[in-house]
């Protein structure tokens, strides 16, 4: 798979339901209207008309063919959103304008049912690398901060359930760190090992997770091998676990402004696909991200 797949139209009959909260912003607006013109599909967009109207106008974008729900409020924006998902209009989110904080209390809320009881909500981004063989994840660029042993493990748990509904079998995780020995100095090193047995133990199904690793060992066959390393995982990791938010933010940032990379981001740990997008994102990787939120939802509802 490429990311570009993620771009693939499907019937109107059978197109999948985008609710979008506070959706008057023009990079927004873009991404939504190029997502309606390839045929991906539909949208709910929750906000003030007049105000998303003019930011279509302001983009220079056609949205007449979403519906409009009126509701200017971030907190009720998304009580509505998670209402329409709940009854079936809708079947996948995406976080508009509103506040963060308000959008993630909304998915935790109990009585919202999105996040099932002991669960973690998490970032995920799938990019295409041009120096890399195939499609990875990297997790958590987003949401975690400084996640524990205990956080890292459902971390994890999220990102290999994703490639599984991306069609990966058997994901091979490598969990990074800057060197392959656990040094107690390291907290990365301790929890990575610690992972790495979790996943002997059958933690997380039938899934590879190996570490620690730096990162060239677990991407480059040939680094492994002049480091004499042996592993099923390396040069060919499915998905990157990043120690923190600090490590993961800035390589994701690295990927698409210095490498080249295309990405797509949603929140993970969710029963429902949550498309988040970073206001500095640009239009494609707005529109590569309600693609993945689409494929995504297709394959757990097959």
């Amino acid at each position: 798979m490429k990311l570009s797949d993620l771009l693939v139209p499907s019937p109107p009959e059978r197109r999948m339901t985008v609710v979008v909260t506070l959706a008057n912003d023009c990079e927004i607006i873009r991404g939504i209207a190029g997502a309606m013109n390839r045929g991906l599909a539909h949208f709910v967009l929750i906000g003030e008309p007049d105000a998303i109207n003019q930011a279509a106008r302001d983009a220079r974008v056609d949205i007449s063919r979403a519906r409009f729900e009126t509701e200017a409020d971030g907190v009720k924006a998304c009580a509505l959103a998670a209402e329409l998902v709940r009854a079936g209009e809708a079947q996948i989110l995406m976080k508009g304008i509103v506040s963060t904080a308000i959008f993630t209390r909304m998915l935790l809320d109990k009585d919202k049912g999105f996040v099932e009881p002991g669960n973690l909500i998490s970032h995920v981004g799938v990019f295409d690398i041009p120096a890399y063989h195939k499609p990875v994840i990297v997790t958590d660029a987003g949401i975690s901060i400084s996640p524990t042993l205990e956080e890292k493990a459902k971390i994890l748990q999220n990102a290999i359930d994703l490639a599984r509904l991306l069609g990966i079998q058997r994901p091979k995780a490598a969990c990074i760190a800057p060197l392959e020995k656990v040094n107690p100095k390291i907290p990365s090193t301790v929890d990575a090992e610690a992972l790495g047995q979790m996943a002997a133990e059958g933690r997380f199904g039938d899934a590879l997770v190996d570490g620690p690793l730096a990162l060239d060992v677990a991407v480059q066959s040939a680094a492994a091998a002049t480091k004499g390393i042996e592993s099923e995982v390396v040069g060919d990791p499915d998905i990157l676990l990043l120690a923190d938010l600090d490590t993961a933010n800035v390589f994701y940032k690295s990927l698409t402004l210095f490498g080249g990379a295309r990405a797509a981001g949603v929140a993970a740990g969710v029963r429902v696909p949550v498309v988040i997008t970073s206001r500095s994102d640009d239009e494609e990787t707005r529109l590569l991200s309600i693609g993945l939120g689409v494929r995504l939802a297709r394959a757990a509802g097959s």
